[in-house]
């Protein structure tokens, strides 16, 4: 267990650091231009007239975290089908949430502008948005915090 644990640890520690400089050396600048093909038509679908990057592009940063995660996983070449659709649909689910949050944001912004009473409501927005790539990873690994960090009765033994 401590072995696995131990090597989950620096896997994930050397993922985030290099993904992480991927990202903020230019791939966080580039990402309302990658998923923009989407995100217009949603935009226009909803409402949203401004997208208001400056509130909402450190909180896509969570995507590091949880490509780390799930490249870190134990098991990702024998069970490489759970390793792609965890990959793929988590990113995925996280885009669907930077794009929500995007909507959160501006429709908030545009009823309270930048005032207290905005950051009240859209903090819990940005809490549930900077979570879900451990909320994501627990879904698609279940099994993964029993066998790495021995807690007995959380997700099963089951690999």
């Amino acid at each position: 267990m401590k072995k696995n644990l131990l090597l989950f640890l620096l896997k994930l520690a050397s993922l985030t650091l290099i993904l992480g400089y991927v990202w903020f050396s230019g791939l966080q600048e580039q990402y309302p231009h990658l998923i923009s093909p989407i995100a217009i038509p949603f935009f226009k679908f909803v409402g949203v007239t401004k997208w208001r990057l400056v509130l909402v592009l450190e909180h896509f940063t969570n995507l590091v975290p949880y490509i780390a995660l799930v490249l870190s996983s134990p098991g990702i070449i024998t069970h490489w089908k759970r390793m792609l659709t965890a990959l793929l649909g988590g990113t995925a689910i996280i885009m669907l949430f930077h794009l929500l949050l995007s909507w959160a944001v501006f429709y908030f912004s545009v009823k309270y502008s930048l005032s207290k009473t905005f950051y009240k409501i859209i903090v819990p927005f940005y809490l549930v948005n900077d979570a879900m790539p451990l909320i994501l990873w627990l879904v698609f690994y279940p099994h993964l915090p029993s066998s790495l960090f021995g807690l007995k009765g959380f997700g099963g033994e089951k690999r």
